[in-house]
């Protein structure tokens, strides 16, 4: 265990959701699954990367806590900026240590297989049986097991969008898209900057922001198939390159990817600055907005398409609440786990759900509410942007897929700084990535 973990941590991951609690009686589990502590109490220990004042944990624990004698949650935010990148290390540092965890949330698929792999996540297919749901049935976003085992159950339905600055659409003289192309956000980043900001920003997150037509397609979305060969010869990828380096620097609308680096730039602060106008971003940010209050109100478009005669698609994920291997209350931590993915989170009243019976308007608005300042979110562009698109296929991707993307970035990254050409750029990426999948068969 100790030489994955070791093996993990060298890597230098890069990251880019369930019905009420029944009684005990109805979830009477067997031996190997019922708690080792022999107090009256048990503590779940909750490991995740968001912060009280975004996450409002304490109010929705203290529910469950109240209707669940004998059972305490103990929330342990392991960051303090919320970035996910930040929270994987320490959860690996964590690991292997071997400090105490029995509940451990991820942000997407990729990061939740690699762990997998290193042995920190405990299988959930004997509590969903013994339930007798089915997860497809009772969630939205979920997706398919890894090698025949579920490992977490889906917690925020985030799909993925276009997040714009109506001031500055308004000064340009440009309409909330509700339907358009990467083309048309193109168009949209010229016309949008101006001396005091840029028209576009796009973050280091290479699995997302140097793959954004990839990300477009209905299947196939990702640097790997399924099997888990290599999908850098899709022309969409090459695509995605050239469109990033349109953006940043041949047509200077985007915040070049020199001072994304140098002046070691977020996504949050960009746009809630007022700096850019417009960033790709994920439904999460109808209320992670950090340590800011905008200053204006934000509008929302649906993810772009390759072509105007493609379907309207987006990526479609969100957080993922799983069980740690070695948690001592197994039985408690998937209870819990189902209340907080169902009942929980919409009692949170800060994200979208996953789970199907949720009544999607009432918690659109309940969320906007419940901002610092609801009257920032342009609520009708919000609802067409998460209601009008369907969902790209979701696959249970390979685990070493962190590995050929850690590849791929380094590539794109000399390519965007002028280092090499694009040429180079694609078939040192096809090389690298082939290397990854070879030396993991």
């Amino acid at each position: 265990m100790m030489k994955k973990w070791g093996s993990l941590f060298l890597v230098g991951l890069l990251a880019m959701f369930m019905l009420a609690a029944c009684s005990g009686n109805d979830k009477a589990s067997s031996d190997e699954d019922k708690s080792d502590s022999t107090d009256k109490e048990v503590t779940l220990k909750f490991v995740h990367w968001v912060n009280e004042d975004v996450g409002k944990w304490e109010a929705v624990i203290k529910k469950y806590e109240a209707e669940h004698p004998g059972i305490k949650v103990e929330s342990i935010p392991l960051v303090e900026n919320m970035s996910s990148v930040d929270y994987f290390k320490q959860l690996d540092l964590m690991a292997s240590a071997g400090d105490e965890m029995d509940l451990i949330l991820f942000n997407n698929t990729q990061d939740l297989a690699k762990r997998i792999d290193a042995g920190l996540v405990e299988p959930i297919t004997k509590f969903v049986e013994k339930e007798g749901i089915d997860i497809n049935e009772v969630y939205n976003n979920s997706y398919p097991a890894f090698k025949g085992e579920y490992y977490g159950l889906p917690m925020k339905n985030v799909t993925m969008l276009v997040m714009l600055n109506k001031t500055h659409l308004d000064e340009a003289g440009l309409e909330i898209p509700t339907e358009w192309t990467w083309d048309d956000y193109t168009e949209y980043a010229k016309k949008l900057k101006t001396d005091k900001h840029y028209g576009s920003y796009l973050h280091t997150w290479h699995n997302f922001h140097s793959v954004l037509k990839v990300m477009s397609k209905a299947k196939d979305n990702l640097i790997l198939h399924e099997d888990g060969t290599s999908n850098a010869d899709d022309p969409m990828l090459r695509a995605s390159l050239e469109l990033r380096n349109q953006l940043e620097n041949v047509d200077k609308s985007s915040v070049p990817f020199t001072e994304i680096l140098s002046q070691k730039m977020d996504y949050r602060q960009q746009f809630f600055s007022q700096s850019a106008s417009m960033v790709p971003a994920g439904s999460f940010m109808i209320t992670e907005w950090g340590q800011f209050t905008p200053e204006f109100e934000i509008a929302w478009a649906p993810w772009p398409k390759n072509k105007e005669s493609d379907k309207a698609l987006a990526p479609m994920g969100g957080d993922l609440l799983s069980i740690a291997k070695s948690s001592k209350h197994k039985q408690e931590a998937y209870d819990f786990m189902r209340w907080l993915t169902t009942e929980g989170i919409v009692e949170q009243g800060i994200w979208t759900p996953a789970w199907k019976e949720a009544d999607m308007n009432k918690v659109l608005e309940n969320v906007v509410n419940g901002t610092k300042k609801p009257d920032a979110v342009h609520l009708e562009s919000l609802k067409n942007a998460l209601t009008t698109v369907e969902s790209t296929e979701v696959i249970a991707p390979p685990s070493y897929i962190t590995e050929a993307y850690t590849e791929f970035g380094a590539e794109v990254e000399l390519y965007l700084l002028g280092e090499q050409d694009l040429d180079k750029t694609m078939k040192n990426i096809k090389e690298k990535i082939q290397a990854v999948v070879d030396a993991n068969k």
